[in-house]
């Protein structure tokens, strides 16, 4: 039995082997936030550079470069948007979630080398499609491997940490990619992105999922279990009987798991609806910014790539602050917290139209107004996934096993993600309607849907109605169905 386990965890002591699982598995995953950063970094430091490389390196018509800019985010935002469910199942049902995880890592490295050699806009699309269904994977796999790690009380604030690595990686991207860019050029921007999925595959290899690590101190136990059985033969009724009674019980009291496809379960939640929708708009504003930034900041201030990715500067740093804002969350409730944040967000959206001549005050008001918009949108983020995470558990501790022995975690982050990237794939229209009816008409309009929103979401949250209307963490058997629902075993 022990020569089944790793190396590591070969020596099956019980104490040196839970302080190897306890105190690497927490460093392993501290590691993954600032990795999932770097990641969602690597994917958009493209932006700023996209419509000068259209026009050097594919030929583009120097006019249709705001086009075609729009048509590659929307190409990978739809293949996210497509695969997210796909990957969000088969996450659910894989033996760990490292193995898809590794794979979207390697579907990215490639589509970073197609980019890096691409000449022709064909080359460009296949790239961008292979982005989206890499992003989709590892995003997925990468909430569904920090959900499973933390407990319940936590993960607003631990959600918080990773939506500030990944919304930082969405912002930053950007301007780093228009450094490299201004300072070295089109290549070297690229030698960067290798180098990021490099050092992210071997991180990925020293991660040890919890289930695993489950199975291994399961294995050490019943080696020194039989040890313990072999010293003490001459009494054997006292460790073999209580063992099989506690099996029988355990499993007469978990039910089989609904008939429904777990995903149909999920979108039957008027909450996971409204969260999921909350997630998409904040899509729409990312992608729309993505969209339309670089070309008006180039268009009316007459800036570089190099200034075109700074202005996503100011928003980035509010992204420093999401853990507290997912602590917030923990402490609250999601409800009053996305509701006020979406009511208020079409005051800087709408002011942003008013920065369209380039001067010290219109340009600063720019800033301030993208800082402003960032803020509110990175409180509101761990709300909105905590809030689907709420539904999970109230359904599980209502109807234990109704998802099955490998619960629902990755399905859900799946649909919300889904909604992101369908708003990733919406926002970049943002170029179209700017060339057509100019740059306050896309802020206004993006101010109207953070303003409808509100209303939705501080209606359809409101007494979290739609599960059973009580508070998580309120009973000492939750932690216990949590574990039911994400161990998998």
């Amino acid at each position: 039995m022990a020569s089944q386990i790793p190396f590591l965890h070969s020596l099956h002591h019980r104490d040196s082997l839970d302080l190897f699982v306890h105190g690497l598995l927490p460093l392993c995953y501290g590691e993954h936030r600032p990795y999932s950063h770097l990641y969602c970094q690597l994917t958009l430091q493209i932006v700023p550079v996209m419509p000068t490389a259209l026009v050097d390196r594919a030929k583009i018509p120097y006019e249709d470069r705001e086009r075609w800019v729009s048509i590659l985010l929307i190409c990978e935002a739809t293949v996210a948007f497509i695969c997210c469910p796909i990957f969000g199942y088969l996450i659910d049902v894989a033996p760990t979630r490292k193995l898809p995880y590794l794979l979207g890592l390697i579907l990215l490295g490639a589509s970073m080398l197609i980019l890096c050699l691409a000449r022709t806009i064909g080359f460009f699309v296949i790239a961008r499609l292979l982005q989206g269904s890499a992003t989709a994977m590892v995003v997925v796999a990468g909430l569904a491997l920090l959900t499973d790690s933390v407990p319940f009380e936590n993960l607003g604030q631990t959600v918080g940490y990773l939506g500030s690595a990944v919304t930082l990686g969405f912002l930053l991207g950007p301007l780093l990619g228009g450094l490299v860019y201004r300072v070295a050029g089109y290549q070297p921007v690229f030698a960067m992105a290798f180098a990021i999925v490099g050092l992210d595959l071997v991180m990925r290899f020293a991660v040890i999922e919890k289930r695993v690590a489950k199975r291994w101190m399961a294995l050490s136990q019943d080696d020194d279990a039989d040890d313990e059985e072999t010293n003490n033969h001459d009494s054997p009724s006292e460790s073999s009987t209580p063992q099989p009674e506690t099996t029988e019980n355990e499993a007469t009291i978990i039910p089989k798991h609904s008939r429904k496809p777990t995903l149909l379960l999920l979108i039957q939640q008027p909450r996971i609806l409204i969260s999921s929708w909350g997630l998409l708009v904040h899509g729409m504003i990312y992608a729309a910014f993505d969209a339309t930034i670089p070309i008006f900041v180039e268009s009316h201030f007459n800036w570089t790539p190099l200034g075109a990715g700074l202005t996503f500067l100011p928003s980035s740093m509010t992204a420093l602050f999401e853990p507290y804002f997912g602590k917030l969350t923990d402490t609250i409730t999601p409800h009053p917290i996305a509701t006020t944040t979406f009511l208020l967000l079409p005051i800087p959206l709408s002011m942003l139209a008013l920065s369209t001549n380039p001067t010290s005050t219109h340009i600063t008001l720019l800033m301030i107004n993208l800082t402003l918009t960032g803020l509110l949108v990175n409180i509101a983020t761990p709300a909105l996934y905590l809030e689907t995470q709420r539904v999970l558990d109230t359904m599980e501790r209502r109807e234990p096993g109704i998802f099955g022995p490998r619960g629902a975690v990755a399905q859900a982050f799946g649909i919300q993600t889904m909604a992101q990237f369908l708003g990733l794939s919406l926002g970049p229209l943002a170029g179209f309607v700017e060339g057509r009816f100019g740059w306050g008409f896309v802020v206004v309009g993006l101010g109207v849907v953070c303003a409808a929103t509100g209303v939705v979401v501080g209606v359809g949250l409101r007494g979290d109605a739609c599960c059973g209307g009580s508070r998580f963490g309120d009973g000492d058997g939750d932690d216990g169905e949590r574990e039911r629902l994400l161990a998998g075993d």
